[in-house]
């Protein structure tokens, strides 16, 4: 059984027709959709879309033959102290995107410090916050699956934590493992994530960290174990491989393009998946 594959089509350009187009010729199976500009509009964050926006971004998602993964909402990364009630409305919107473009998942994060880095101490309330978050997803539909991506800076920051997060009760909660986030924290992702998360993984996103150069790497490039996790990874539970490679923000691809370098990051992903 192959893998599916996904992206942010964001880190290829802004308007979502270029995306779709790239994203098409290369064989990619599905967008992760973030920040979007349908043609003649303005860029918005998909939880903010209205029922005729979405509509329009269905057709297109239908004309080029792509389905989408899941929503890539900002869901979690604020601050601890913010307005909880953003965070449902941010919510309700990822979960009507999510019936929109027939997803079966929602991105989250763990909630940030208000101030630093986060402190064990302060996790209880993070959990307080995301189980708020979760009982409204799950009341406006259980069938949709939370799925948590970790991040060096916000409280399910390694993987201990993310195991605390995930075994909340009365949440739809998936783990969506970065491995390059995790090796920005100092976590190995195969040796230290993958025996405590992997079972609970759904999606990967294909990111890597090269701790040497302090920077985003292609696939394979830094520090993620990209084989190691690809090998463990079983398509039949890990829904998608999920490009948010972030190269066009290094200092080797800045000013060559964001296509270029999703391009490379594709090509990085694929040379990988062929050694399997």
């Amino acid at each position: 059984m192959p893998f599916e594959i996904s992206g942010f089509g964001d880190e290829i350009a802004d308007d979502l027709s270029t995306q779709l187009a790239v994203m098409s010729a290369l064989g990619v199976d599905a967008l992760e959709p973030r920040r979007v500009r349908l043609p003649g509009g303005q860029t918005q964050n998909i939880v903010d879309m209205s029922d005729a926006e979405l509509a329009v971004m269905r057709r297109m998602l239908d004309d080029h033959g792509l389905r989408c993964s899941q929503i890539g909402s900002p869901v979690g990364k604020a601050p601890l102290s913010a307005d909880i009630q953003v965070q449902f409305r941010q919510v309700e919107g990822a979960i009507r995107a999510a019936h929109a473009l027939d997803a079966a998942y929602v991105r989250v994060f763990g909630f940030q410090p208000d101030h630093g880095m986060p402190r064990a101490r302060d996790r209880p309330a993070a959990l307080e916050a995301f189980r708020r978050v979760g009982e409204r997803a799950a009341a406006i539909d259980a069938s949709i699956t939370l799925s948590l991506e970790n991040e060096h800076d916000l409280y399910n920051d390694t993987p201990a934590a993310c195991a605390e997060f995930l075994d909340l009760p009365g949440v739809s909660v998936g783990m969506c493992l970065d491995p390059g986030n995790f090796v920005r924290g100092g976590v190995r992702p195969f040796d230290q994530a993958w025996p405590l998360l992997g079972a609970r993984t759904c999606m990967l996103h294909v990111k890597d960290f090269d701790t040497d150069a302090g920077d985003w790497a292609p696939a394979g490039a830094g520090g993620g174990q990209l084989p190691d996790l690809l090998r463990a990874c079983d398509p039949a539970s890990v829904a998608y491989l999920s490009l948010e490679p972030h190269l066009a923000q290094t200092a080797a691809w800045r000013g060559r393009g964001r296509e270029a370098a999703w391009r490379q990051a594709h090509a990085a992903l694929v040379r990988l998946l062929a050694l399997l």
